[in-house]
């Protein structure tokens, strides 16, 4: 290996390394209050049977902002922070709730 090869791989670790920490620097923290009460099951269980509407207030809020058009900017798909397993699992039996209605009409 030579000197210049070994010089460029620290240069490219070392912006790795930079890279990571301006990703890591970005990242959301929640307050106190929020931490405090976080989405459960039943929580999931409703943003899984509305999550069709969120999803299209979603793409609704998309579209207009490439118009620079900011509506709908605090609806999001899923809640959090959540108690992890049991809201997900809450949100698919909602999500199942209202996805399978239309099969059970035939």
């Amino acid at each position: 290996m030579t000197a210049f090869s070994k010089i460029q791989n620290r240069v490219r670790l070392l912006a790795a390394i930079g890279i990571m920490l301006t990703l890591a620097s970005c990242a959301t923290h929640y307050t106190p209050e929020a931490i405090a009460s976080p989405y459960g099951f039943f929580f999931g269980i409703w943003h899984g049977m509305i999550f069709p509407f969120s999803l299209l207030a979603n793409i609704i809020s998309w579209f207009l902002s490439l118009f620079d058009v900011h509506v709908l900017q605090s609806v999001q798909i899923f809640g959090r922070p959540n108690t992890g397993f049991f809201y997900y699992f809450g949100f698919v039996i909602g999500l199942s709730s209202c996805g399978s209605a239309g099969a059970a009409t035939q």
